[in-house]
């Protein structure tokens, strides 16, 4: 069964695996300290972790009219090799694009990682309903209105787990 919840300190050292394995993990001890971070678990297990605002001011607001000022933004986001395709990715997106609803904000974004497998984590949030936000160029971000997102997660076939 498939679970989000908000992280634990006993979350960390999986946490810090995650991200380590994608190549994501800042040197030092983890320290989610000044951003919210949510894991999703399979059977009791964390296999997801997504770091995220809910109050970033990444500008661009040229290319999100109608949604300028503080969004949300999605920092990082790992999910372990052997959970992937089970919906947890999908799950640990809508319920940020939820959190960001509860909490005013329209806009959710983010710029995927480059690396090798940059075409596949573009593939993933693409079908997370994001889309580019700039022109082709390194760092470009990705998003999408937090309503359109919700309302695709519910025309969305249910994942298997």
């Amino acid at each position: 069964m498939l679970l989000i919840r908000d992280l634990a300190q006993a979350d960390y050292p999986v946490v810090e695996g995650l991200l380590d394995a994608e190549d994501l993990a800042v040197p030092g001890v983890y320290d989610p300290e000044g951003i919210e971070v949510i894991v999703a678990l399979v059977d009791g297990v964390v296999g997801g972790v997504a770091e995220f605002r809910l109050d970033y001011d990444f500008g661009r607001d040229d290319v999100r009219p109608g949604h300028t000022g503080p969004q949300a933004w999605v920092l990082t986001m790992a999910v372990a090799a052997g959970q992937r395709r089970l919906g947890l990715g999908r799950a640990l997106v809508t319920e940020i694009a939820r959190r960001a609803q509860d909490a005013s904000r329209t806009y959710l974004a983010l710029v995927p990682q480059d690396g090798d497998d940059e075409p596949d984590r573009q593939k993933f949030f693409a079908a997370c309903g994001l889309v580019p936000i700039e022109p082709e160029q390194p760092g470009r971000a990705w998003g999408r209105p937090v309503a359109e997102i919700l309302a695709l997660e519910r025309m969305a076939p249910p994942q298997s787990s």
